[in-house]
């Protein structure tokens, strides 16, 4: 069906006087007001057939419900339909809209890693328009059918893809693991600082394996690792990246208090004091390295930090849920060292001992040993599983003192003038 559409401009003076309806659309405690005298100044008028000038556009309500009835019946569509019958009413709701929009963003997570509360999340917004279309709709029905002209506004709401529900399952504290770095050199502290600053906010999605080795790199002068005391062969010396297995041993302790499955963890040739015999973690690039699996649900977070005391590692991610962890140890089989005393004669020591009464370890005792390490699972505070974790086998080393083979010079002191009267006397 073809319409023709023309416009003529109205002289509506006369009609001003019984005119009054208006339109009341409330949102949020807001009110929007559309009043029909206030806009038939600017109105416009279109004829669509002839039938129309049977009906008094701006006359009783009644002749005004049986022209909306007509315009929709001959297939006008609702907006346009009401837009004649309410100048610029499209216009007021298009304002409406643009009020009321609200566009939807998603939730987001920041991490401090300085504070004990390290996530901290922006809630979700949820998206809002006028559901135009709708209230055309609600317009129409209720003038037809003389209900209220008061309308409450029809939203459409748009949810964002990321929420706070799908932010809050991985900001759960599963483990806290520290250990004192007090004592150890300026260039030690240095390379464990350097590893950890690698390891924070590093996140393992489910079923992933985490890798020490990966993460951190290689501990190299290039990579800004210093030399510091590493052990080869039971014995301190200096080595480039010197303090980085302190580093690894934490975190490993971290991940078994999350409860993470541990795939590889190596111990030390000798044994090491920060932390429990049992749950050190060697990490050697190429050789030996740290790996645990996420065996959870949801994605881990890991959270470093340093001061010139301690360093700490924590772990975030699905919550325990009342289940616990303990580490615990049995140390069997020990065997005391004893202490071999040698004197320098051939001088192949010179550059630590020369004389009698200096000494130096040239091997340092190692108490033999045989260590196993569990995993204690509780529920509740109810023990419900004990894992053997590994069995740790150290040798006994006895140590070797010694001492150097060259006496001190003695020095006579003359202290009695007579001996000395003959000098006096010449």
């Amino acid at each position: 069906m073809c319409f023709l559409l023309f416009i003529l401009t109205t002289n509506v003076g006369s009609v001003f006087a019984f005119n009054e309806e208006k339109l009341t659309f409330n949102y949020n405690n807001k009110i929007f007001t559309y009043s029909l005298s206030k806009n038939i100044k600017t109105s416009t008028q279109f004829d669509i057939n002839h039938e129309i000038n049977k009906y008094n556009r701006f006359g009783s309500t009644l002749d005004r419900q049986k022209l909306l009835l007509h315009l929709l019946n001959i297939g006008i569509s609702e907006d346009i339909a009401l837009e004649y019958l309410f100048p610029n009413l499209l216009k007021t709701i298009n304002k409406i809209e643009k009020n009321v929009f609200v566009k939807e963003k998603n939730a987001c997570v920041s991490i401090n890693t300085s504070t004990e509360k390290v996530f901290s999340i922006t809630p979700e917004t949820i998206g809002k328009k006028l559901n135009k279309n709708l209230l055309l709709h609600n317009i129409c029905n209720n003038y037809l059918n003389n209900n209220s002209l008061d309308f409450e506004l029809p939203i459409l709401e748009t949810a964002p893809k990321v929420t706070t529900k799908d932010i809050k399952p991985y900001t759960y504290l599963r483990a806290d693991f520290s250990t004192n770095i007090f004592s150890s050199s300026p260039d030690r502290k240095h390379n464990i600082k350097n590893a950890l600053t690698s390891l924070n906010k590093v996140e393992i999605m489910p079923n992933e394996t985490f890798s020490f080795n990966k993460v951190v790199g290689r501990r190299t002068e290039a990579n800004g690792y210093r030399n510091a005391k590493i052990i080869v062969n039971n014995e301190y010396v200096d080595g480039v990246g010197g303090g980085v297995c302190q580093v690894s041993s934490t975190l490993y302790n971290s991940a078994l208090l999350a409860g993470l499955e541990i795939v590889e963890a190596n111990k030390h040739s000798r044994q090491i004091s920060y932390v429990k015999q049992g749950f050190d973690a060697m990490v050697n690039f190429g050789s030996s390295d740290l790996k645990f699996k996420n065996n959870t649900n949801e994605k881990l977070t890991i959270i470093t930090n340093f001061s010139t005391n301690d360093i700490r590692i924590r772990i975030f991610g699905e919550s325990l849920k009342g289940t616990s962890y303990k580490l615990t140890n049995e140390v069997f089989d020990i065997i005391e060292p004893t202490e071999e005393i040698i004197t320098d004669t051939e001088q192949k020591h010179t550059d630590k001992v020369i004389y009698e009464d200096e000494f130096f370890y040239l091997k340092t005792a190692t108490t033999g040993k045989t260590i196993k390490s569990y995993r204690e699972k509780y529920l509740n505070g109810a023990l419900i599983e004990k894992q053997l974790l590994r069995t740790d086998k150290f040798k006994v080393q006895n140590a070797v003192k010694v001492y150097g083979a060259k006496p001190r010079e003695e020095f006579t002191v003359f202290g009695s003038l007579d001996k000395c009267s003959l000098c006096i006397a010449q």
